[in-house]
């Protein structure tokens, strides 16, 4: 099985993008050392590669997204914005995965903001990915441990400093993104609430500093 078997992908791969689109991107994601189906010199068995926390099907179409040329760039990102409508009505929903994948298409969307349509699609992922925040900030605090590492941990007592140890949260997107538009928008109260609330789940952005600004600029007005 390879990686676009693995997340069913194959035959949307085969009938959306061309020959000459998934040649380049199949020769540019192997560049980055991994690897996906598209001549027999590109096959592996997926069980053997290695998967960060949270990877699944969003990120691997966000990924190669990032190394596909236009229009294939567009087509990737297109269907993973499918994919994510869907992922609500999916049984194993990997909150991660959908995490990931909201904050490549809120920068995707924020890029484009001179068009109105994409401003308000970023507003809107930017609302998404803040629903899911305290459910996400669980799973990365506390990062489920592959069965692998269980087994071999019973065995041998030792812990591993990434599982088994409180992790800090990285920067989130939502908040600091819409925590600008607000802003800019003349929302300065909705700023610091939004702010505020980032800091009280733990999300790293400083936004101790941010709060305090906006409030000085809220005194001003």
């Amino acid at each position: 099985m390879d990686i676009l078997d693995k997340f069913d992908l194959k035959d949307w791969w085969i009938q959306s993008l061309t020959t000459s689109q998934r040649k380049q991107i199949a020769n540019d994601y192997r560049q980055m050392g991994s690897s996906i189906s598209e001549t027999p010199f590109l096959y592996q068995n997926v069980d053997k590669m290695h998967f960060s926390d949270g990877f699944g099907k969003l990120s691997l179409l966000l990924t190669l997204s990032h190394v596909a040329e236009s229009p294939a760039k567009e087509i990737l990102k297109t269907k993973a914005e499918s994919e994510l409508t869907k992922s609500d009505k999916t049984a194993n929903i990997n909150l991660v995965d959908i995490h990931l994948a909201l904050a490549s298409l809120i920068q995707h969307h924020y890029s484009l903001r001179s068009d109105n349509k994409h401003y308000e699609k970023a507003k809107e992922l930017c609302l998404i990915q803040i629903s899911l925040a305290s459910k996400v900030a669980k799973k990365l605090i506390f990062p489920e441990k592959p069965e692998e590492l269980k087994r071999l941990h019973k065995i041998t007592e030792i812990r591993h400093p990434y599982y088994d140890e409180p992790q800090m949260l990285p920067s989130h997107t939502g908040y600091k993104q819409l925590a600008i538009i607000l802003e800019k928008e003349g929302d300065i109260k909705g700023a610091i609430k939004l702010s505020k609330q980032a800091l009280e789940q733990g999300w790293t952005d400083d936004y101790k500093k941010r709060i305090e600004r906006l409030n000085k600029k809220l005194a001003r007005q």
